[in-house]
């Protein structure tokens, strides 16, 4: 099977700890753009978190966003396809959230939004490690309610973040009544999308766009949240710190993400070009 388009994850995945893509990664992702191959975000950030890694690689163009909920051609600077969470489930959602121990981020037009307050409490929420991310890379405000007002109440998503896993579990029973797709990611966060919305659902957009059958599409992740992308790419691939569940939808695993999965993907199946000189090429 030849395949032409590739779909990565990005944290847990291309990123590794530092939340920084490796240059080997980099490398391995621009050759396979060289060779005519589409390479493509599929992750649960918003556009905004992601224009930081563009630069580093020239030739790429769609981004699949926000679990799905936003996809986007960078080179055209156009919004392919925009799907929002109906306002009254945004202000329901929003009524459950705001009494309760939990941390609200938004996404909206493709910006990340977080109260100013959650800075201090990350480490409550088991998302330290994020506080450089939320710092550059998301608006931060006084109100996300009185911000998510101001918008019409229209979002692409929302992550819910808790204290703990059993606390993430209880908003999925209470909100999964609703009108929506939920999925689990990092430590304790719940992922809201429109209903029938998932990075799944985006890839086959784009496919449908770019005249490519889901047989010639790989997908590789590590987390609850890209079950769906796995189960609709010709070829699954987990990285090696995936979950079990993850692992075991997957028709291959490679390498962790502090190890270079991805470029091992690239090469054994996307351009099988394991073994072969690398080209003179140079990131910026």
């Amino acid at each position: 099977m030849e395949y032409r388009l590739l779909a990565t994850d990005l944290d847990g995945t291309l990123l590794n700890a530092k939340k920084e893509i490796s240059f080997e990664n980099v490398v391995a992702i621009n050759r396979a753009l060289d060779m005519g191959k589409q390479v493509i975000f599929s992750t649960g950030r918003a556009l905004g978190e992601v224009k930081q890694f563009f630069p580093l690689f020239p030739q790429m163009r769609y981004v699949l966003c926000e679990s799905g909920g936003l996809l986007y051609d960078w080179q055209e600077q156009r919004v392919i396809s925009r799907q929002v969470l109906a306002p009254d489930i945004t202000r329901a959602v929003l009524r459950y959230a705001q009494p309760r121990d939990i941390m609200i981020q938004i996404m909206t037009n493709g910006e990340s939004v977080i109260s100013e307050n959650s800075i201090a409490v990350l480490e409550h929420y088991r998302n330290e490690y994020l506080r450089e991310h939320f710092l550059h890379h998301v608006r931060l405000v006084e109100d996300v309610a009185a911000y998510c007002k101001e918008h019409a109440y229209l979002a692409e998503k929302i992550c819910l973040y808790h204290p703990d896993t059993t606390a993430r579990v209880q908003s999925l029973q209470q909100l999964e009544q609703l009108e929506v797709t939920a999925a689990f990611s990092e430590r304790t966060s719940l992922e809201l999308t429109p209903i029938g919305v998932d990075k799944g659902k985006g890839l086959c957009k784009l496919c449908q766009e770019l005249h490519i059958p889901l047989e010639q599409v790989i997908a590789i992740g590590d987390a609850p949240n890209d079950l769906a992308v796995l189960q609709t790419a010709g070829l699954a691939i987990a990285v090696d710190n995936a979950s079990e569940e993850i692992k075991q939808v997957c028709h291959a695993v490679v390498a962790d993400n502090e190890h270079n999965g991805v470029k091992e993907a690239i090469e054994n199946w996307l351009c099988k070009t394991r073994n072969k000189p690398l080209l003179a090429y140079q990131p910026v």
